[in-house]
Formats: structure tokens, C-alpha cells, sequence
């Protein structure tokens, strides 16, 4: 596989999501991990994100992306900073990061999940919300956990997600506000999106701040019919909310063009979420491999 030219020095990782759904295990439960693995290489993926059916051993992890020549980009982690002392926290977290420097991996998507309700079937309506002393009191703990990780070697970067506490731009808002200067955002088209902001203007206004991207699109009908009918967000998925770039809404252009005037670098991850029997995860995956590696371009 020839490596891509790029205008700026990015990688593209792809999210095991579209072929199997961790919180969904009727999407793709049935999918063998070597099959993501494989047509993630063969689309032209530089590396992963991780889900549940990648190895727990380090040893074991780093030996099957070898096998496919694929990076390990990073990868989702749920965090529970809200009812776990910060010491308790540390313990857990270290044990990833030990797992993921192996592999040469240094980024946590670390999210809050300890109220969350992406997973209940609850509608978005009745996500959790801090009040803003609240919002306070987490930022600061939340800058010792990240000062702790990048003692260790890794990089904290929290992702607003729909059915949790940092979900509108308000919430991000106040939650950088709050922390250290040196916590920063897994920016997120879809959930941004999906909350009713503008996630060019969210790229804008946090540019300094983010660490790590994730792309997704959203089909605007879906996502009106969701919130119109206050259903949750697994229902929402069900539905198709989530489609890769070049399948929905959202302005890529705009979006790739602002990281390329700013000279992003590191990783820009594919992480849509479909059910795989409606769309088939190595079209669609290409489809988006298609789109951003084309914006990128020189």
C-alpha cells in the first residue's frame, strides 16, 4: 500500500463500529475481528481505533495489528471520574495506558460515563446535566487525571458525546473554561451535529484545544424524527441517524480545509456507526476513506 501525500501530516484510522457495535451486539456481533481488520487494510486505513473484541493482552494486541500492518490509533474509554476518587481513576486508567504505550498508542477518548444514557433506553431528553459549579468542580479534577496521563505517556481527549454531561457547546464550553489550558477535545462532527450546533464553528472556536478527531455524518431527517419523538440514542442509531462523510449533511470541505489552513497534525478517525446489514461497513467505509483522503490532498 502506497502511502497517501497529504497536505498536513495526518493519519486516517477507521472505528471498528460500523462492522460490530459494542453497545449494540446484534450489529455485527457475529463479525470476526480479522474481518474489520482486514478490510480496514485493504481500504487504506493507516491504523484502528479498538473495540470490545480486540485482545485485553498487550502482548496479544500488538502481535494482530502487526499481522495487519495496521497502527493502533487509540480508542474510546469509560470513564467514572464522577463517583471514583481521583486516586481510584488513576489505578484504572493506568492499566489502559500500559496497554496502549506497548502498542505505541498514546491517545484516550475519555468520556464520562458513570451517568450516562447512550446505553438506557431512556429519550436524549433526560440526559444528565450538571449545574455549572458542578461543570467546575469535574474540569478541575478532570486537569489532575489529564496531568496524571501525560506523566504516564498518554494524552486525555475528552469526548462530548449525545446522553452525557458534555453534549451542547455550552457544556464544552464551560468544561475547557474550567480545566487546566492543557486539556483539550475528541472533536466529534456527528455529536456536535446531532446536538444542534455547528461543528464548523465548534472547530473554529476550540481549534487549540483539540487533540484528536473523530468524522461522522448525520442524516438530518433521522435526527429530526429522533429528537421530535424524544427516543434514545441506541434508537437513534437503529434508525440510521450516523452515515460516514460524503453521505449526509455536514460540510467536510469547510471542515478539512480549516484543519489544513491551521496545520492539524495526528490522527482523523472515521467512527460512524450503522447497522451493518442496512450498510454494508466496507462500502461505506470506503466511501469515506474516498471523500477525506480526497479533501487532503495537496
Amino acid at each position: 500500500m502506497i502511502a497517501m501525500e497529504y497536505a498536513i501530516n495526518v493519519k486516517l484510522g477507521i472505528a471498528p463500529i460500523a462492522w460490530s457495535n459494542d453497545d449494540l451486539p446484534e450489529l455485527g456481533g457475529e463479525t470476526p475481528l480479522t474481518t474489520f481488520l482486514r478490510d480496514a487494510k485493504e481500504i487504506g486505513f493507516d491504523g484502528v481505533e479498538l473495540g470490545n473484541k480486540f485482545p485485553k493482552d498487550k502482548k496479544e494486541l500488538s502481535k494482530i495489528l502487526n499481522d495487519y500492518e495496521l497502527e493502533l490509533v487509540g480508542g474510546w474509554f469509560s470513564g467514572n471520574l464522577l463517583t471514583n476518587s481521583l486516586v481510584e481513576e488513576k489505578r484504572i486508567l493506568l492499566q489502559e495506558i500500559e496497554r496502549r504505550n506497548y502498542c505505541n498508542s498514546h491517545n484516550i477518548v475519555y468520556a464520562e460515563c458513570s451517568n450516562t444514557i447512550q446505553g438506557k433506553p431512556l429519550g436524549l431528553s433526560h440526559k444528565p446535566i450538571l449545574k455549572e459549579d458542578e461543570i467546575k468542580q469535574y474540569a478541575e479534577k478532570y486537569s489532575l487525571l489529564h496531568e496524571f496521563a501525560k506523566n504516564e505517556g498518554a494524552i486525555l481527549a475528552y469526548h462530548h458525546h449525545m446522553g452525557t454531561i458534555f453534549q451542547t457547546a455550552k457544556e464544552v464550553d464551560l468544561f475547557l473554561q474550567y480545566g487546566s489550558k492543557d486539556i483539550g477535545i475528541t472533536f466529534d462532527t456527528g455529536h456536535y451535529y446531532f446536538a444542534g450546533e455547528e461543528p464548523f464553528r465548534e472547530l473554529k472556536k476550540h481549534r487549540d484545544r483539540i487533540y484528536h478527531i473523530h468524522l461522522k455524518d448525520v442524516r438530518d431527517e433521522v435526527k429530526k424524527e429522533i429528537l421530535n419523538q424524544d427516543k434514545s440514542f441506541l434508537e437513534a442509531v437503529l434508525a440510521g441517524v450516523y452515515t460516514v462523510p460524503g453521505d449526509g449533511v455536514i460540510n467536510f470541505t469547510e471542515i478539512i480545509n480549516f484543519l489544513k489552513a491551521t496545520q492539524y497534525e495526528g490522527w482523523i478517525v472515521i467512527e460512524a456507526e450503522q447497522d451493518p446489514k442496512r450498510a454494508d461497513p466496507y462500502t461505506y467505509s470506503k466511501m469515506a476513506f474516498n471523500t477525506i483522503s480526497d479533501l487532503l490532498k495537496k
